[in-house]
């Protein structure tokens, strides 16, 4: 075979130097090997290899981009999306700092405060001759029911919100309950429990005798029926 180690083998130092200064004949020996054959071979198979790869991705290259096309916009519909979402979020917590109970009690406040200086104005110019008596009742009274108004709902959100720091705080723990304490009438006998009896005022001559009481009375009971003899 040619280019077989065997073959290189038998030949002399001149021969061998002369077919290393050969290039073409050595070109050659090197293209008939077996292994440079199956080199070949495998290179061509990944050439095919490779191009039927290609081939198929260009194929499916209108749906990758497509695809990425339609990534695209999603993204964009998610950024806006999560932007939406975090300005009605900041826009709910102002909201929520701006309604909060002590900030709606602090605006009552001042609401009132306001609502009674107008009136104490309004009062100085009456009496400074500033404004007549006709235009200035209807604008004290409304001025004053407002402030009554807003003196009202400021109590009512003060006692609301006592209550509920008072319901949030823990309630104080006993290390032992006390005693329970039970009636008297539980415990004592019938009629022992509405005490001694009374003593009357005033008691009878020692000769006296007492009256029996009567019969079928509170104080006696009803003693056994008398039998009845035949006739």
């Amino acid at each position: 075979e040619p280019g077989s180690p065997g073959r290189f083998g038998i030949l002399s130092t001149g021969q061998l130097r002369d077919l290393l200064q050969d290039e073409p004949k050595l070109d050659r020996i090197v293209r008939l090997s077996r292994k440079f054959q199956g080199l070949q071979l495998e290179r061509e198979a990944c050439l095919a290899s490779n191009y039927a790869l290609a081939k198929e991705n260009l194929a499916l290259r209108p749906r990758l981009e497509m695809g990425r096309a339609a990534l695209a916009i999603k993204y964009q519909e998610l950024r806006e999306v999560a932007e939406n979402c975090a300005d009605k979020l900041q826009r709910l917590e102002e909201s929520m700092h701006r309604w909060s109970p002590h900030c709606a009690l602090g605006w009552l406040q001042a609401e009132l405060e306001e609502a009674e200086q107008e009136a104490e104005e309004q009062m100085e110019q009456l009496l400074l001759g500033e404004q007549s008596l006709e235009a200035f009742l209807p604008a004290f009274q409304r001025g004053r029911a407002l402030a009554h108004l807003r003196r009202t709902q400021a109590e009512k959100l003060q006692e609301l919100l006592r209550r509920r720091e008072r319901s949030a705080q823990p309630a104080p723990t006993s290390a032992a309950d006390p005693p329970k304490s039970f009636p008297a009438a539980a415990v004592l006998p019938t009629g022992a429990a509405r005490g001694p009896p009374a003593v009357p005022r005033s008691l009878p001559p020692l000769d006296s005798r007492p009256v029996p009481p009567l019969k079928g009375s509170p104080g006696c009971p009803l003693g056994p029926a008398p039998l009845l003899s035949p006739r």
